[in-house]
């Protein structure tokens, strides 16, 4: 059940869609999603594209409307105009281009915004994740929401809310230990 704040889309048919994509591939959630009217989703583990096909399905499921960061190669045609459709907004990350600044604004003009985002920026083992993540949430003012994918459990589960925080190496390091508790779908070590 969605809570009253969170904006709303979608329609039957997506939410009986997303709950069978849930059910023929044998995931579930655990936790509620916190009934906040903004917020960050911070997906993590972050390994493989099954994890945006299932973010999708959990959209669709709830009747959420939510948007989300993703690489700015994947938005050729038609493909570009389905994922823009889905709530995709693309990023260059091979140059500086104002991103944090306007999420940040986004977030303050909106009344309701989910933005999700995959803090390793890439499905590809890195060391250092992406600290924009914590960046838009500080400036903007907005809770991070951890989404925990487990492979192994089939599971998605909702961490405690990461709000308060202005330290963007102390946010960064709360969603990292999060994402610990989680068992991604390919392991780089």
């Amino acid at each position: 059940m969605l809570g009253d704040k969170l904006p709303k889309g979608g329609n039957f048919l997506t939410r009986q869609l997303g709950r069978a994509i849930f059910r023929v591939f044998g995931w579930r959630v655990e936790g509620e999603f916190p009934n906040r009217g903004k917020a960050i989703v911070a997906l993590v583990p972050h390994s493989s594209n099954i994890d945006f096909f299932l973010t999708i399905a959990f959209i669709w499921a709830t009747g959420m409307k939510a948007s989300f960061l993703i690489k700015h190669t994947v938005f050729w045609y038609p493909l570009g105009n389905i994922i823009r459709a889905l709530g995709g907004i693309p990023v260059d990350r091979s140059q500086q281009n104002g991103l944090i600044r306007d999420v940040t604004r986004q977030f303050q003009e909106k009344s309701k915004l989910i933005l999700g985002i995959t803090p390793s920026g890439t499905r590809k083992p890195v060391k250092e994740w992406k600290d924009g993540i914590a960046r838009i949430a500080a400036a903007a003012q907005v809770p991070i929401v951890p989404a925990v994918m487990n492979y192994r459990t089939r599971t998605v589960s909702f961490a405690p809310l990461i709000e308060g925080m202005t330290e963007v190496r102390q946010i960064m390091e709360r969603i990292r230990a999060e994402a610990a508790n989680g068992i991604p779908r390919f392991s780089y070590q």
